[in-house]
């Protein structure tokens, strides 16, 4: 282990304490998720937060057992951004100049 000096916000500060926290184990486990070669980290809004606490709480579940849902959820994304890119290009087909001969 190394020991290193970190600044945070006075707010951040508060929240660490105000939650019992080890700062150490927080940021020693940030950048373990940030260098992961397998972690994916993203925000969401709050109360998507709370729904994916809830449904962790009360059913269980882990990042494995999630992971297929979050391929589908890709998989659904991606077709979306399809449709959008097709729309696009047809749209642009129709502001192209008559092709001259």
């Amino acid at each position: 282990m190394k020991r290193i000096n970190v600044t945070v916000r006075a707010d951040q500060y508060e929240r660490i304490s105000a939650q019992g926290l080890n700062a150490s184990g927080l940021i020693r486990g940030l950048l373990d998720d940030h260098f992961s070669d397998t972690k994916i980290v993203f925000s969401v809004s709050e109360e998507v937060k709370g729904v994916y606490e809830q449904v962790i709480s009360n059913f269980g579940g882990d990042d494995a057992e999630i992971e297929a849902f979050f391929l589908t959820a890709m998989d659904r994304y991606l077709e979306h951004k399809t449709a959008q890119i097709k729309d696009l290009r047809v749209a642009i087909d129709t502001k192209k100049p008559a092709a001259s001969n």
